[in-house]
């Protein structure tokens, strides 16, 4: 690769802080879940001048977030963060340290940590695992929180998760940077805008309170066309009063508080694209759901609305989910009714919670046309109370069963936008990420990811600025972006790739700020461009 100019004529010095890297174990899988990390104490004293998480794990929407402990004490949580951080926590030798991270979903719930794991095998990366800090070896274990801290209610006392002592096996990856001073500039690698193509078998819009989910949702309609996989789905604004059918013979379904009926369907079997289904499982707090035997709800429960528990739920189904409660004086009924081989299931007036309790119905309709398989989720009026102490969250979606990655929150309920539920396997979108930071006298190192495999060349590109693009449509590349500016370019093959840039040991350098992304071209083309690209990684030039 031809570097730059600027960085070709820099001059050689002596960098002014001396900083290093806790070696790791490498990358073996991703967990989705509770939040996880590194446990060690200390040897030597010194700082943790930064943090920063790999990439591997990272989805569409999501966060870093971060949190150490020494001694038991919170003595940094920081959420919301774009990736890298810096910090200024002293380490005196004897101190017990927790560095906990993880990737967090845009709405964090209790279990949308997501983690890159090292090796679960003794003698290969699993913990017990030495590594040097400050020249001073250390011995790495395995530790956590089992909640996902990047929860903006997470209070670490106790009321969200407990504390996962430490222990061996696969330590949660967190890339922790030490320096025997706090003084220097940062070197950072900042994540710009999202690759491509993506393609996920879920999508959904979260609401952490009733109020915005009234304003969005209420007079509007979801409607689910079925692919061969899945669902196409279109939002459709203020035209609930037309789709809804008031219902005439309902039978009201037993749902009690937050429970789930299974209820037969009479007069046909539901298309889905699991197969058709002749029994639905029905949930008091709005869920329909399909293929088994329960309704599970990973890392929550049925009355908290969480993207992670949908998208890694057992089951496929609809989710208009929300904290109802049919069973509080003055609410409407859950009702059931078939008619021209169509399953209306309405949410007929139902109460939400609310403290002090007082009435707040909502009305919302599920239409299931039974032979076709298409779906219309109808919010004639969803209520606005926000003052439940159980939450007032909302999660509307679809989801195929088993695990999924998350597309993050989409904004279905705006006006017009449109999401597809797409293919079987999950396509996960073209990644760069930073394998070190752009320090002074130091190689700048970066991996691609997710190449697909028909992919015929690839392109790095390095700049100067970022163009801020993040649809090229208008050359046949909807949905993909351009994040750096075309001043150096580095062609390659093969199916896995990592590239570098030398940054001199100049400190005229430092601030600097370097971008760079790839792209992919395949055959066949899956776009008029003929190529795919990558997102993009802001690089701050530092001396640590």
């Amino acid at each position: 690769m031809r570097s730059h100019p600027l960085l070709a004529a820099a001059f050689v010095v002596t960098a002014s802080v001396t900083v290093a890297q806790i070696a790791i174990p490498a990358h073996n899988n991703v967990y989705n879940g509770y939040s996880r990390g590194l446990h060690f104490a200390a040897q030597t004293s010194f700082y943790i001048t930064a943090l920063d998480l790999p990439t591997i794990a990272r989805q569409v929407g999501d966060t870093a977030s971060y949190l150490v402990r020494v001694n038991g004490a919170t003595a940094l949580w920081s959420v919301g963060n774009a990736g890298q951080i810096a910090t200024s926590i002293q380490v005196a030798p004897g101190d017990l340290v927790d560095v906990i991270a993880n990737w967090s979903a845009a709405a964090a719930g209790s279990f949308s940590a997501r983690n890159s794991y090292g090796s679960g095998m003794a003698g290969a990366g699993a913990a017990p695992y030495v590594a040097l800090i400050e020249g001073v070896p250390h011995t790495l274990m395995r530790c956590g929180w089992q909640w996902d801290i990047g929860d903006p209610t997470w209070a670490g006392n106790g009321s969200s998760g407990t504390y996962l002592a430490p222990t061996t096996g696969q330590i949660g990856r967190v890339l922790v940077t030490t320096s025997p001073s706090a003084n220097g500039v940062l070197a950072t690698n900042a994540v710009l805008g999202h690759g491509c193509v993506a393609a996920y078998n879920s999508f959904y819009e979260s609401f952490a309170t009733a109020l915005p989910a009234s304003t969005a949702l209420t007079g509007g309609v979801l409607l689910l066309i079925p692919t061969a996989s899945g669902y196409q789905g279109s939002w459709l604004p203020g035209s609930a009063s037309a789709f809804f059918v008031p219902p005439v013979a309902g039978v009201a379904l037993a749902t009690g508080d937050d429970g789930v009926v299974a209820y037969p369907i009479a007069s046909g079997a539901f298309a889905t694209a699991q197969g058709p289904q002749t029994q639905l499982l029905v949930s008091g707090n709005g869920i329909v759901a399909w293929g088994g035997a329960a309704i599970d709800y990973p890392g929550s429960n049925s009355y908290t609305p969480s993207p992670g528990a949908m998208l890694n739920s057992t089951l496929g189904g609809v989710y208009f989910w929300h904290d109802y409660n049919v069973t509080e004086a003055g609410s409407g009924q859950i009702l059931a009714e078939e008619a021209q081989g169509v399953l209306y299931l309405t949410w007929n007036g139902v109460e939400s919670y609310a403290s002090p309790e007082t009435a707040n119905p909502s009305t919302v309709q599920a239409q299931f046309d039974l032979a076709t398989g298409i779906v219309r989720l109808v919010f004639v009026s969803v209520d606005s109370n926000v003052t439940s102490a159980y939450g007032s969250a909302h999660v509307i979606g679809v989801s195929a069963p088993g695990p999924s990655n998350n597309p993050g929150t989409v904004p279905l309920a705006t006006g017009s936008a449109t999401q597809l539920l797409a293919q079987s396997p999950e396509v996960a979108p073209l990644a760069v990420s930073g394998v070190s930071r752009p320090v002074l006298g130091t190689a700048w190192t970066l991996q691609v990811s997710n190449i697909p495999a028909t992919g015929l060349v690839g392109v790095d590109v390095i700049g100067l600025s970022d163009p801020g693009i993040n649809d090229l449509s208008s050359l046949g590349a909807p949905g993909c972006g351009l994040r750096a500016s075309l001043d150096v370019m580095n062609v390659w093959t093969g199916t896995t790739h990592t590239f570098s840039l030398p940054i001199p040991t100049n400190p005229a350098l430092l601030n600097f700020n370097l971008y760079t992304t790839s792209a992919v071209f395949q055959f066949p083309p899956v776009n008029a461009f003929g190529a795919i690209t990558a997102n993009g990684i802001q690089g701050k030039i530092g001396d640590f």
